[in-house]
């Protein structure tokens, strides 16, 4: 049992990223020179396994689990001196890999959600950095950081790790780093004030799919149409400001048509205004009498109201994967002040949550009666204590492998299994 649990540790990681594969990339790139001192997959799978979820952040403990791992002794000059750009060259492609791979739904969508072809929330967290490297990435509050970096990803919420990542300083605004292009075509893009804009709503309609996003709160549309009829002297809603009507209505639910107006981009010196319809949802809190507010282009019929404010707090997975590189992974620890260290530990960092991802996928295929009993928080923190096990049940010949294998496994199935039978993950409450 522990040799064939083993073979699929080794099947499924090599499966995401493939031995010829970094050989092939450390060629392409150059990582790799004619004096081979440094086994580069030993070395990458180190760096993803070894660093994130080590007790220590630091490269002198990297280079001490590599040593460990490989039973190989490395001079310090010789280990940090492949912290190269070809490196970083090397471990953004290999990110590239994973996260197309990540990216592919594990699970159909359900209830609500079952008309889309996936579900993908953006979202952009700040990493803070040493001081010296403020003139690459500058931070915004220069009172106490200097130098932060920020990266925004797009999660796809069924499949098992983000599908994309761009890597700013923290003073580039949100907004326009998300682009809609054909990749959104029949999913829906869930996304806070931070990404919101007219043209974006627009592209993404153009482009055949779907978004869900927060209403600003000075926002003051016309509405043109009302889609949920109330019985009783209700308050005419038709060609109203939504401000100036908002504080008269009293119904628990509002959901009508808006005319949004906003400025195209510059072409050819010229810049014209343009008007665009959406669907606005309002969901009442009783306690403070106020509306939450929700802009979409979903129609009424694949989506009703309860459903877009529910589906809407699915959002909530991207924040929960930031808190698990940052809490778990400890994406925020980034002990140099070289930029090539810096990026390859930040793309090592999701390559790490991926990994973490694909076995827990592995986990639940093997337990599917129990599957939703597997949540990802919880599987993250075991992942993390036996990470260096499972680093060496990698690299090490298959008669070691095995009695690891016998040793960690009863263990990882015991742990990450939710004793409460009745939790409902937070994509079972999205779908309904």
């Amino acid at each position: 049992m522990a040799r064939r649990q083993s073979n699929r540790i080794r099947q499924n990681l090599n499966r995401l990223v493939p031995k010829r594969r970094l050989e092939a990339l450390a060629e392409e790139t150059g990582t790799v020179q004619r004096e081979k001192k440094v086994d580069i997959v030993a070395f990458f799978w180190t760096l993803v396994l070894g660093f994130a979820v080590g007790k220590e952040r630091t490269l002198a403990a990297l280079r001490r689990a590599y040593c460990k791992t490989t039973g190989v002794t490395l001079a310090a000059s010789t280990f940090y001196d492949r912290f190269t750009a070809s490196f970083v060259k090397l471990m953004k492609a290999v990110l590239g890999d994973v996260f197309e791979k990540a990216a592919e739904p594990s699970q159909r969508l359900r209830g609500a959600l079952a008309a889309f072809k996936d579900v993908l929330a953006s979202d952009s967290t700040v990493v803070r950095l040493h001081e010296l490297l403020k003139a690459k990435w500058p931070a915004c509050r220069t009172n106490h950081t200097l130098a932060a970096l920020k990266a925004h990803v797009i999660l796809s919420v069924v499949g098992h790790g983000a599908s994309s990542i761009k890597v700013t300083s923290e003073r580039v605004h949100d907004g326009p780093v998300l682009k809609a292009g054909q990749w959104v075509k029949d999913r829906l893009l869930l996304f806070d004030l931070g990404y919101y804009r007219f043209q974006l709503f627009a592209r993404i309609n153009e482009c055949g799919g779907y978004f869900v996003t927060r209403l600003k709160e000075r926002a003051n549309p016309t509405i043109t149409n009302v889609y949920r009829q109330w019985r009783g002297q209700s308050v005419e809603l038709i060609g109203q400001k939504l401000q100036d009507v908002l504080g008269r209505i009293q119904r628990q639910v509002l959901d009508v048509e808006v005319e949004l107006t906003f400025e195209r981009r510059t072409y050819l010196g010229k810049r014209r205004r343009d008007k665009m319809r959406c669907r606005l949802v309002g969901i009442l809190n009783e306690e403070t009498g106020r509306y939450h507010l929700y802009i979409t282009n979903v129609p009424v019929e694949t989506l009703n109201s309860e459903d877009v404010a529910r589906v809407y707090g699915a959002r909530w997975i991207i924040e929960l994967a930031f808190r698990e590189l940052k809490g778990t992974y400890e994406l925020e620890e980034m002990p140099s002040s070289k930029p090539q260290i810096v990026e390859a530990l930040l793309y090592a960092a999701f390559i790490t949550m991926v990994v973490s991802r694909t076995l827990l996928q592995a986990l639940r295929r093997r337990y599917q009666a129990l599957a939703d009993r597997f949540p990802v928080e919880r599987w993250a923190k075991v992942f993390r204590t036996v990470a260096a096990d499972i680093l060496a049940i990698l690299l090490c010949s298959a008669a070691e492998a095995e009695l690891l294998a016998r040793r960690v496994f009863p263990m990882i199935e015991q742990e990450a299994l939710d004793p409460n039978a009745n939790r409902v993950l937070l994509l079972g409450r999205a779908e309904g």
